[in-house]
């Protein structure tokens, strides 16, 4: 059974026996407008609901996973919800998103937030048009769920457009149907705002073996390479993935891709419902003549 949120009654799901060897961050510095480089990039379902309804322990598990955040240079995090202070005491990137101030008509926010070492700007947040499930179904509908955009400096001049998403949970048809539709709708809006930009997609897609067809529209409309397929993981039905394109002045290439084993509590247990993937990002400056 694949991990979904929940709402009203969180699952649980089962701990992946192999482990990848750690991620170490790799930012490259030195000449103000280098020409290649690296980065490490984690995307995270923290489970930040509130204790009342998770079935994980948010309020003492927040503090440790803003600390292991420092591991990477940009951390892209999902259910970031009731407890971000206490997840962003921890961190010490300099460059964060401003979390959604919780309105008065939903209480909550999206969840989305952003951690960098590098330059972040221009964050922008879309909620869903489509969901599925107000008290039933992964009760989606309950928060203004959606995707969350940024513009990436990776040296001057050159840019990398990423996003932080966060889809429909569940396997219901009428869930199915709503990560198609929330698919379709960050597709037009990456055509539209990203057009012949170098693109990053990441975060909890909840895409699992039921919505294969979906992912591989997705993919094949943003010319998305998907981290995990590119470097044969082995896990092809994860649901948080990391995906990205280049363009004609930067190329990018996943050069590892891990599940991280250090995400967990003292006693061994998981922090979050679901794993910690981490992948580090390779780049290169191109000198292409930009698409018309």
């Amino acid at each position: 059974m694949r991990a979904s949120v929940r709402w009203c009654v969180a699952l649980g799901f089962s701990v992946v026996t192999t482990l990848a060897s750690r991620v170490t961050a790799t930012v490259t510095s030195g000449a103000a407008e280098a020409s290649r480089g690296s980065f490490t990039l984690l995307t995270y379902n923290v489970a930040g609901l509130p204790m009342f309804v998770s079935q994980s322990d948010p309020m003492h598990n927040m503090p440790r996973i803003g600390a292991l955040l420092n591991l990477y240079d940009v951390a892209l995090v999902q259910e970031d919800f009731a407890y971000h202070d206490a997840l962003n005491a921890g961190a010490h990137h300099g460059f964060r998103s401003q979390p959604v101030v919780p309105g008065a008509k939903v209480g909550i926010g999206d969840g989305l937030n952003v951690f960098s070492r590098l330059p972040l700007s221009r964050v922008e947040r879309v909620t869903w048009r489509a969901c599925s499930g107000r008290f039933t179904n992964g009760s989606d509908c309950l928060a203004p769920k959606g995707f969350a955009f940024g513009a990436l400096e990776l040296s001057p001049g050159v840019e990398v457009d990423l996003y932080d998403l966060h889809m429909d949970s569940d396997n219901a048809p009428a869930d199915v149907a709503a990560r198609a539709e929330q698919a379709d709708q960050l597709a037009s809006f990456v055509e539209h705002r990203s057009a012949h930009h170098a693109v990053i997609v990441a975060g909890d897609t909840n895409m699992g073996d039921e919505s294969e067809s979906i992912l591989e529209r997705f993919l094949k409309r943003l010319g998305l390479t998907d981290a995990c397929r590119s470097l044969a993981c082995g896990r092809t039905g994860m649901i948080d993935r990391v995906m990205y394109r280049g363009s004609a002045t930067v190329e990018l290439r996943a050069k590892d891709f891990v599940v991280d084993s250090r995400f967990v509590r003292d006693d061994g247990k998981e922090l979050s419902d679901h794993h910690a993937v981490g992948a580090v990002i390779e780049w290169v400056r191109e000198n292409r003549v930009a698409r018309r």
